[in-house]
């Protein structure tokens, strides 16, 4: 069963980043960096080539060829992503079934049902994807301004990595010791969405039907909703482009200074003073995606602790104990027929029973055990608990469900679909007893006896237990 502590799920989270289509994706886009990064070091050379009157035709390929050729890695590397994509959803599944495999009993619980499947279905592969997009933009960035930070420094001027360094640092400080205000402002904009969503919900009835004291507090409320998100979405949006602001000055101000030394430095150097004026728009583009870097970089604990939460709710509990409480046994009657083979039926008289293992006891041979009680005695609880002791020697057919068969029954009446259900069981399943839950419901008098005749057959080689609703 999947382990729900922290070391583990962490582990599991890492597996998602670690697969062989995540490493095979982060190394082209490392690829394809360098190859970008490289454009740098081969303009400076141009340039220099061209104030030196040189022969910069080699130079000029080769800075050509740095901006068309990673467009090609780029692609094979987003090819891998959507790979990536599935191996972390196929890992999720197997991590849903890894938990709830045979726990019977959570099947009955529709509430429990509701919210495993819709994170199955959409919320789990949703944040699955955000988390992999979150880890292919922030590589990109980081290997990006790294990268041509890099290249500068070894091609231009060495202060570029140190300046930089120290911007930021100082902006990680900065934005660690505002990361608490963020984080509430956030809070705030969320809760005011989440509240507009509400009554925006509640649209339909109160504009449509036309009840005009409803309506009008349905439009004061939601009015106030409306005041109130513009109100925290804007003040968000105003601490984070303050930040950014103050952010692009930090990164911005040491390396332009380095910029004015060395322009200084060499004014009578007309090949490097070219160097530093042809970089100039690629170190303010540098210098913008510090901002958008670091950011990301602060949201890698926001999505950690989503998929932890999501892990955390597929994960089941024991639940046997709980069944056990929800069966009222005094209230239960069971019969057993038994079905020689020259189809002479002896039936029992009918007898209570004290627990699921009763059932089982006389489970041990073939023959058909009906049982029969008041509304909610439960019935069908008992038929799982009897399946949750015999495991894999048993087969259990609700009466609604969505178990997977050979045969397509959606294109058939209820008592066809439920006979070719049937024989598929006699064929194919190799089971020592048979649970059916209410098989006769919804089915009229001739269906009830063609498959209670059927039920017979089965009768004969394995034992039925069914819950009749007649």
């Amino acid at each position: 069963m999947f382990n729900t502590s922290s070391p583990k799920m962490q582990k599991q989270i890492l597996g998602l980043l670690t697969n062989r289509w995540a490493i095979a994706c982060l190394t082209i886009l490392t690829f394809q960096q360098l190859i970008e990064a490289s454009s740098t070091i081969w303009l400076v050379k141009l340039m220099a080539s061209i104030t030196l009157g040189e022969n910069f035709f080699p130079f000029l390929f080769l800075y050509l060829s740095s901006l068309a050729l990673p467009y090609i890695p780029f692609c094979i590397a987003f090819i891998f992503k959507i790979s990536w994509k599935q191996e972390a959803l196929r890992s999720f599944i197997n991590a849903f079934v890894a938990s709830n495999k045979n726990n019977i009993g959570e099947w009955s619980n529709k509430g429990l049902k509701e919210e495993k499947l819709s994170i199955l279905t959409s919320e789990g592969p949703t944040a699955l994807h955000a988390l992999i997009d979150y880890v292919w933009d922030l590589y990109t960035y980081v290997l990006s301004v790294f990268f041509n930070i890099l290249a500068l420094s070894l091609v231009v001027e060495p202060l570029f990595i140190v300046a930089y360094a120290f911007s930021v640092t100082i902006v990680i400080i900065v934005m660690k010791l505002n990361r608490r205000a963020q984080r509430q402002l956030t809070k705030k904009a969320l809760t005011a969405r989440i509240d507009l969503c509400q009554s925006l919900l509640a649209a339909w009835d109160n504009v449509l039907l036309g009840n005009r004291y409803n309506f009008e507090l349905w439009q004061d409320k939601t009015s106030q909703r409306v005041n109130r998100c513009l109100q925290r979405n804007v003040a968000l949006e105003r601490f984070d482009q303050i930040l950014a602001i103050f952010v692009a000055l930090m990164t911005s101000i040491p390396s332009l200074l380095v910029v004015i030394y060395s322009v200084l430095q060499a004014k009578s150097d007309p090949a490097r003073l070219a160097s530093f004026v042809v970089i100039l728009p690629l170190l303010f583009m540098i210098l913008s995606y510090t901002y958008q870097t670091l950011t990301l970089a602060f949201r890698w604990t926001m999505h950690r602790g989503k998929l932890m939460a999501i892990y955390r709710a597929i994960t089941s509990k024991d639940s046997h104990a709980p069944l056990e409480k929800k069966v009222q046994w005094p209230k239960i009657m069971v019969t057993h027929s038994t079905t020689a083979p020259n189809d002479h039926i002896s039936m029992a008289i009918p007898q209570p029973i004290k627990s699921h293992t009763d059932l089982v006891k006389q489970a041990s041979s073939s023959g058909r055990l009906t049982m029969r009680g008041e509304n909610g005695s439960g019935k069908s609880t008992a038929l799982m608990l009897v399946k949750n002791s015999l495991n894999n020697r048993a087969f259990f057919l609700p009466t609604h469900n969505q178990l997977s068969f050979i045969s397509e029954t959606n294109k058939y009446s209820t008592g066809e679909s439920l006979k070719k259900r049937l024989l598929e069981i006699l064929e194919k399943v190799d089971v020592d007893v048979l649970l059916l839950d209410e098989w006769d419901a919804n089915l009229d008098r001739e269906n009830q006896e063609q498959l209670s005749s059927l039920i017979d057959e089965l009768a004969q080689k394995k034992c039925v237990i069914e819950v009749r609703h007649r």
